[in-house]
């Protein structure tokens, strides 16, 4: 500014209007030059950061995905038992096992009735969907496809879950639908000399078939989830690595 004001005021003296109308807008337009430049310098700087901020992001939404991944196997790890639990019991209806053991295959530790819930890793989507952050991603395409993803993830868990409801009862031993007829003795040994009436055989029976559909639905759902799962996280490597 002290170099602007002695150039400047020697034309004021000399009354060099002309020269001075034009000394004063080159002024202006460097003053402008200026301001955009500072402009520009603000908006890359702010760029920079939130270049910075996405990466977190998508570093956080790929570390959530490597936990789902582990609770969509154990899922599957688990309706796999149970479809192979309840192929075992079906064995009963044609005389290869015991009522013990059929007793305990159904109602035992670990038994048809046991179900897994499942829970969807989506802690940094429901952060970054509640704070607005979901716009830090600068991909336009990967926006989307991350939503796509969750709102299936979202079905999974529901149908998983429903299933898990289902299952409660099924094999609870206070669901008067059940009705097993299974007895103890007076020192709370299961009778094995108790009979099961046509209607509870049959009961048992569907049961143990709809058990172990509903493994299978859960077996399906999970398979497409795990593949959705796996082709995501390599969006986001992708994406991280640019």
């Amino acid at each position: 500014m002290k170099l602007f004001n002695r150039v400047r005021q020697p034309l004021l003296v000399e009354g060099r209007l002309k020269r001075y109308l034009l000394y004063a807008a080159g002024e202006i337009i460097l003053v402008v030059i200026g301001i955009l430049i500072a402009l520009q310098l603000n908006a890359w700087k702010a760029d920079q950061r939130d270049r910075v901020s996405e990466k977190v992001h998508l570093e956080n939404l790929r570390e959530d995905l490597h936990l789902q991944l582990e609770v969509i196997h154990a899922q599957m790890v688990h309706d796999t038992s149970m479809i192979l639990r309840a192929d075992s019991a079906m064995a009963f209806f044609f005389g290869g096992m015991s009522l013990e053991d059929f007793e305990g295959r159904v109602y035992g530790s670990r038994s048809l009735g046991w179900r897994k819930t499942f829970v969807a890793s989506d802690a940094t989507f429901k952060v970054l969907l509640s704070t607005g952050g979901m716009n830090l991603i600068g991909e336009p395409q990967l926006r989307t496809d991350l939503m796509r993803y969750h709102q299936q993830l979202e079905y999974t868990t529901q149908v998983v879950n429903t299933n898990n409801g289902l299952i409660d009862e099924l094999f609870s031993l206070n669901a008067a639908s059940n009705a097993p007829s299974f007895s103890l003795d007076a020192e709370g040994r299961l009778e094995n000399d108790a009979e099961l009436s046509g209607q509870d055989r049959y009961r048992l029976f569907e049961s143990i078939e709809q058990r172990r559909r509903l493994s299978e639905i859960a077996l399906g759902i999970c398979e497409k989830q795990r593949i959705a799962t796996e082709r995501m996280i390599a969006r986001l490597d992708l994406a991280i690595r640019r």
